[in-house]
């Protein structure tokens, strides 16, 4: 099961961009994540990409039982 198929009503586009995210997260270290949240907490922007990114970050945190909320 891919990643993105927990997400219903989801466009190819966006599908792709969810695994693809998941995948390079999944291979990032601990201390990478934990990095890239404390990076995203201090963003304010918001876009499509950013939500795909923001997804596949709280999965990948979540299936390692690190926090990942902001």
């Amino acid at each position: 099961m891919r990643f993105s198929d927990s997400f219903s009503g989801v466009n190819e586009y966006a599908k792709s961009a969810l695994d693809n995210y998941y995948a390079q997260l999944s291979n990032n270290s601990d201390e990478q994540l934990k990095s890239a949240v404390e990076r995203e907490r201090n963003c304010k922007g918001w876009t499509s990409q950013r939500s795909y990114y923001l997804a596949a970050l709280r999965q990948v945190c979540k299936e390692r039982n690190l926090d990942y909320c902001w």
